[in-house]
């Protein structure tokens, strides 16, 4: 787990504003729900936090390190969405496994045969 910390936090699209000072604290083994109506904010602060958005305004921290201008493959973050169905015909589960099972390459570890 990791302390996340935002600090001031702002995005605009145009003339939308999806994000306007926003401040939050997540400490090691707390959980945290975003909830609000279509339009909020939610999905662009997620993509925020992982990189996917840069803000206009403000930091993301990950455990005392800024990683605003970091690419989303150096943060070691995933989001996980209400509509998680990514393949419908799987669970919750495979659906966050499946891109872990596909990176994985058992022909690159250590042969545990002497």
């Amino acid at each position: 787990m990791a302390l996340l910390e935002l600090s001031r936090i702002s995005k605009a699209f145009g003339a939308v504003e999806a994000l306007q000072d926003v401040h939050l604290v997540v400490r090691d083994g707390e959980f945290v729900t975003l909830l609000g109506t279509s339009g909020a904010g939610k999905t662009t602060l997620l993509r925020v936090i992982a990189g996917l958005e840069r803000p206009d305004e403000g930091d993301v921290g990950l455990d005392g390190r800024v990683v605003t201008r970091l690419e989303p493959r150096q943060r070691n973050v995933a989001m996980a969405f209400e509509g998680y169905a990514l393949y419908p015909q799987r669970t919750v589960f495979d659906n966050l496994a499946f891109p872990l099972r596909a990176s994985w390459r058992p022909w690159t570890l250590p042969s545990l045969r002497s």
